[in-house]
């Protein structure tokens, strides 16, 4: 394997990306079998003051990433490499670390752009690659760092929400055996209700966990109903 940059083997990722210099920073993995292609970018990229980790294959691109998961914060991939395409690459980085990949290539057909974005690309560049598309991938960054913290944030609210407990009742008047019978029955009613619902509580549908298998169920649906029927979007 190759990896190279002026000063050795291989540029590395350093610390996080400091909020008051951002996007200045940010840290982007760039993977491409073209060696011109791939200098190109990394020059580009630094002008935008990013910071550049470069790989010419795929597949050793995704071991960085699972040694180091915190260590990026955005991957640009190409479509067509030799030892593994930038789609299969795509969803491995989409399942096991969640990062937003941009996709890029010369083949700007309309069926390759749309299973970039089944596959869960934020974006295709179509090559060249100018640098006005590089100088505002950070936004893809903010915008899923944002989603992330809405996701927190409902979760927190709803876990609030089970945790309250309800109010004591008022204190029971026994002044008259009428008061008392009368107390004994809305206390019965209050029970009553409030196993009711127990029972529709258990009958709420389990939280759904995107895993593997539900993704490859979404490609093939999408396969079997035909790119004609969607519309781009990007993430």
């Amino acid at each position: 394997m190759n990896l190279s940059n002026d000063k050795g083997s291989m540029s590395t990722a350093s610390s996080s990306v400091v909020s008051d210099q951002f996007p200045a920073g940010l840290r982007v993995l760039v993977v491409d079998d073209d060696p011109t292609c791939l200098r190109i970018l990394e020059k580009m990229l630094r002008t935008c003051l990013y910071e550049v980790t470069k790989c010419n294959r795929a597949e050793y691109a995704l071991n960085l990433l699972r040694k180091n998961r915190n260590g990026y914060d955005i991957v640009i991939s190409d479509v067509h490499m030799p030892d593994m395409d930038g789609f299969k690459l795509l969803e491995h980085v989409g399942l096991e670390m969640d990062l937003p990949v941009i996709m890029m290539s010369a083949d700007d057909s309309k069926h390759v752009v749309m299973k970039g974005v089944t596959h869960g690309a934020c974006d295709y560049l179509i090559k060249p690659v100018r640098i006005e598309a590089l100088k505002n991938i950070w936004q893809h960054v903010v915008r899923k760092r944002r989603n992330e913290l809405k996701d927190i944030e409902q979760s927190g609210s709803v876990e609030e929400g089970g945790d309250r407990q309800p109010k004591p009742s008022e204190e029971p008047d026994y002044s008259s055996s009428a008061n008392e019978g009368s107390w004994r029955k809305r206390r019965k009613d209050e029970e009553e209700e409030a196993e009711e619902r127990d029972d529709t509580s258990t009958l709420k549908k389990p939280r759904v966990v995107w895993s593997v298998e539900l993704h490859q169920q979404f490609v093939a649906a999408v396969n079997q109903l035909g790119i004609d029927s969607m519309n781009l979007f990007t993430c």
